[in-house]
């Protein structure tokens, strides 16, 4: 079993990784190959881009210059050259190449005269801009998660991207599937189904567009299906600036697709192991003559088994947007999402281990499930936005969001360790019926932007948020108590039993207010410090709706949250950067011997890095080192003797614990590596230490490797893409949640795919990945002797399909 030897030199090992990409990028070939173009005739703007794509090109030119032009068709294989001479024919323009730049000019005049360059407008990627959607990049040139569009190298904080070209290259259909793929996230386990991903042994936050959406159950009960978004964003770390109140382990930001100013529409089919069939529709285009109403609709279904028995699931998802020019510095948009996800044979808690720790000699197709179980869940949402862009760089934007998540779930469920002599101890303990019922509503108002004083340029961003998410949580249960074959499972051995009373109802309010502030000045042309801060309020009140439900309420008000940071740029490509961040969490759940609700957890990230923007901004590197102090997080008062009932139905009291820290490194490298060569990878070093019984999560790995990476092939095969990837981490030793006396180890493992796509002409193409290439049998998590054990996914094949017609 693979178990990586970095622990030797992690960090120059990283290092010298992030160097050997700069020195690459300076040697990036300056020639450019031969080519198979098929272009039709059309305006020369249009087949100008066109070519770029086929050919990996970087195109630069003003649309003023190619207004009103018109191209020939190209249909042949062509150095790159004669088809750009082809195409600027009869134009009176030319192209100049550099590197895998394209610069589109007027032609010298015959005079003699010098041409000049007029003003350049970039249309392929080199504009800074964070939407990744039609650049076939694997990195972006900005982020949004500070509220306003920002360069990668000048966040002084470790942030990865999977933008839509990883999306679509890797099949990525689930925000799960996008998080098991990115730098330095590992997937935890919590009950009833559901799962949290961790950053630096915390968990991760949840955004969509930088508001708050179903952020306690993007991952496991309503899993986002990721048509409808651009691009991912992740910052690791402290982020109490954005989300306010959280854990430290960091953020996840989901931005939705948008309108386009062209016509466009694609229609994708895929078909995949364990019967899985999805189809998609994503369309758009202006909606009046002068293109200032535009609109965008994404219909899509999918029907599939999985890879354990008994289960299948089907799912309907519609996104549509409207964006809409008020005039030349308003704009208003407005759209909706609705996903409706119903699985049969719904599988909770996993498999159980012997009593000593070992795993069972089971199938990985092994389910425990009744076949009559079933998972209902439903996401609807609704949001608009208003910006307005005042004189200079200066605007203000209002935001609103309102997200109706919904599961309604019952399901037969087996636990208990098994005894090796006697190869039992499992039993069908218990029918579960749980429905749920969230309405999240949000608001942020924010103005920004710069300003000249003091002999720099400086940038301010103030705001204001708010978000009250309500919930109705409904709970009941049966007792079968049948006992249960582990290794010869019996799906129909429990009939459906009658639905029983409800015997829980609590209802939840729980609202967040803040106010905040970042800050830029530019205190040297090459040095700029960051200063921010957030002051919150926190207010969680529960009710129930039966009179022995007990009624609580916690409150935290004007927590302050501070934010710093350095940047020193190098050159023009290279910079470096410490900064400070963090975050509070809070205790609603927990009480004292006296009654009292905990302190909240508060986490503090201290971080220092380098970080290079290569190629124009084409490749993102970086490297880092982290330091995570999380302090006052809650644990057991053993000398309470279980006197906190009438807090706790369990009668447990809590107390603050002592910190717990988490060091270690990450390194990342996302972009264009050399023409038509698109990378995504990232290594994290971790290691997450407590005093005393405060124990940080061990399902962190020391060592995480995630890597990606698609090629399209040069000259006459630019047609054929091959690609693949690696998800490798080291393993680890847990303590089993129902036993601490128990450890077992789950070991490191290495899970590789790959993939080819093949463009047929400008309207069709196809993609093949397969994941898990080698088959390798692996725990993809870890929880209980009795419960909470599950295999990561046997290897497994996807086929799509895409047709783009032309309009």
């Amino acid at each position: 079993m693979w178990s990586p030897r970095f622990n030797l030199q992690p960090a120059p090992l990283a290092l010298a990784a992030m160097l050997a990409l700069g020195t690459l990028s300076a040697a990036q070939a300056q020639t450019l190959p031969t080519v198979k173009l098929s272009i039709a005739a059309q305006p020369l703007g249009q087949a100008l881009n066109e070519l770029a794509r086929q050919a990996n090109l970087q195109l630069l030119f003003s649309p003023d210059l190619v207004a009103g032009k018109t191209a020939p068709a190209i249909n042949a294989t062509l150095s790159v050259r004669d088809g750009l001479d082809r195409l600027l024919a009869g134009s009176g323009l030319q192209a100049s190449i550099d590197g895998n730049a394209v610069i589109i000019k007027a032609a010298p005049k015959a005079t003699g005269e010098t041409a000049t360059l007029s003003e350049i407008t970039v249309t392929a990627n080199g504009e800074r801009t964070a939407t990744s959607e039609g650049t076939g990049a694997y990195t972006t040139r900005a982020v949004t998660l500070a509220g306003a569009e920002r360069a990668l190298r000048d966040t002084p904080q470790s942030v990865s991207v999977v933008t839509r070209q990883q999306m679509d290259d890797k099949n990525l259909f689930t925000l799960d599937q996008v998080l098991e793929q990115s730098t330095g996230l590992t997937r935890m386990n919590r009950s009833f189904g559901s799962h949290e991903f961790l950053s630096r042994g915390n968990a991760l936050s949840y955004l969509i567009d930088g508001m708050p959406g179903i952020s306690d159950n993007a991952t496991g009960w309503l899993i986002p299906d990721m048509a409808v978004y651009d691009r991912v964003e992740i910052l690791r770390g402290s982020a109490g600036l954005i989300v306010g109140a959280g854990t430290p382990g960091g953020v996840a930001n989901l931005v939705r697709k948008r309108p386009r100013a062209e016509a466009h529409a694609d229609v994708t089919a895929t078909v995949g192991s364990w019967n899985q069939r999805r189809i998609e529709l994503d369309a758009g285009a202006p909606l009046n003559a002068a293109g200032t109403v535009r609109g965008r609709a994404l219909v899509a279904y999918e029907d599939r088994d999985y890879f354990y028995d008994a289960a299948h699931s089907r799912m309907p998802l519609f996104y549509g947007i409207v964006e809409a020019d008020l005039d030349a510095a308003t704009t208003v948009r407005a759209g909706a999402r609705r996903q409706h996800t119903v699985t049969d044979g719904y599988w909770l808690f996993g498999l159980p281990r012997y009593s000593d720790g070992a795993t069972l000699p089971v199938r990985r197709s092994t389910s425990l499930a009744q076949d009559w179980n079933r998972h209902d869940a439903t996401i609807g949402e609704l949001f608009a936005d208003l910006e307005h862009r005042f004189g200079g760089d200066w605007k203000a934007k209002v935001a609103l969001n309102r997200t109706y998540g919904a599961f309604d779930q019952q399901a037969a469920i087996v636990r208990g360790s098994i005894a090796p002599a006697t190869q039992q101890g499992a039993r069908l303990y218990t029918v579960n019926y749980r429905k749920q019922d969230i309405v999240t509503t949000g608001v942020d108002a924010n103005v920004g932007g710069s300003f000249q004083a003091w002999g720099g340029r400086h940038e301010v961003l103030l705001g204001m948020n708010a978000s009250r998410a309500v919930t109705d949580d409904h709970a009941a249960s049966t007792s079968p108590g049948l006992p249960f074959d582990v290794f010869h499972p019996n799906n129909t051995l429990l009939a459906r039993p009658p639905h029983p009373a409800w015997d829980s109802l609590p209802h939840l309010n729980e609202q967040h207010y803040g106010a905040y502030a970042s800050t830029r000045w530019e205190l040297r042309p090459d040095l700029h410090l960051l200063l921010g801060g957030r002051l919150s309020w926190f207010d969680k009140q529960t009710t129930g709706k039966l009179e022995t439900d007990p009624v609580s309420r916690y409150k935290e008000s004007r927590e302050f949250t501070p934010y710093a940071g350095l940047v020193l740029d190098l050159d023009k490509r290279w910079s470096v950067y410490g900064s400070y961040a963090s975050i509070f969490q809070p205790q609603s759940l927990y009480y004292t011997l006296g009654g009292q609700p905990l302190k909240p957890v508060v986490g503090d990230t201290y971080e220092a890095g380098v970080k290079g923007e290569l190629y124009d901004g084409r490749l993102n590197v970086a490297l880092a080192a982290f330091r995570i102090d999380k302090r006052d997080t809650a644990v057991y008062d053993e000398a309470s003797n279980d006197d906190c009932l009438k807090w706790d139905v369990t009668g447990s009291c809590y107390r603050n614990g002592r910190p717990i820290r988490s060091t270690g490194i990450d390194a990342d490298a996302s972009g264009e590596v050399l023409p038509g060569w698109q990378l995504s990878s990232g290594y994290t070093y971790n290691i997450a230490r407590g005093e005393g019984d405060e124990t940080p999560p061990t399902v962190t790995p020391k060592h995480m490797l995630r890597v990606s990476t698609s090629y399209r092939l040069p000259g006459a095969w630019n047609h054929w893409t091959v690609g693949g990837g690696v998800s490798a981490q080291s393993g680890y030793v847990y303590r089993a949640d129902d036993n601490p006396d128990v450890r077992f180890r789950n070991g490191g493992r290495t899970v590789w795919d790959a993939r080819a796509a093949y463009i047929f002409n400008r309207h069709w193409s196809a993609n093949l990945s397969i994941a898990n290439v080698t088959d390798k049998t692996y725990w993809a998590a870890t929880g209980e002797l009795r419960r909470g054990n599950y295999f990561g996914e046997p290897r497994n094949i996807i086929l799509t399909v895409r047709y783009t017609p032309a309009l």
